[in-house]
């Protein structure tokens, strides 16, 4: 099973001081031989965070992304996006554009997104795994 991060997992597993670091430590240990991807948007979000907090979280941060596969966001993962809001919409449990660009490509490969955001748990058919402990 391929496990699919949020930026909000990235950042707490990344940051020795996040309030969250242990909990995101924790599930990477226990899962430490699946794969691992992060939708693109997400990593823009992580090194624009790293990018701003200085010293070396940015070439960490780097380090780290490099590790995992990356989902672009081409033509077909917008139409996909796309559709994926306009349904959303039409069921009337919407959801932001950012966090649209992150469940659809989990959704459409079948990843379980790992995240602390409780809105996604109104995405049909997209598997989520709440790492912090309280999902």
């Amino acid at each position: 099973m391929t496990n699919c991060l949020d930026s909000s997992f990235v950042v707490d597993f990344l940051d020795p001081e996040a309030e969250h670091h242990g909990s995101a430590t924790e599930w990477m240990r226990e899962r430490s031989d699946e794969p691992l991807a992060t939708p693109a948007i997400c990593t823009f979000e992580v090194l624009r965070g790293a990018a701003r907090a200085g010293d070396d979280r940015f070439d960490r941060a780097v380090g780290f992304l490099r590790t995992l596969e990356v989902l672009e966001l081409g033509l077909q993962a917008a139409i996909v996006a796309g559709d994926l809001d306009g349904r959303l919409h039409a069921d009337g449990s919407q959801l932001g554009a950012r966090d649209t660009l992150v469940a659809s490509p989990a959704r459409e490969h079948g990843y379980t997104l790992v995240t602390r955001d409780r809105d996604f748990e109104s995405v049909p058919g997209l598997e989520v795994a709440f790492y912090d402990g309280s999902g």
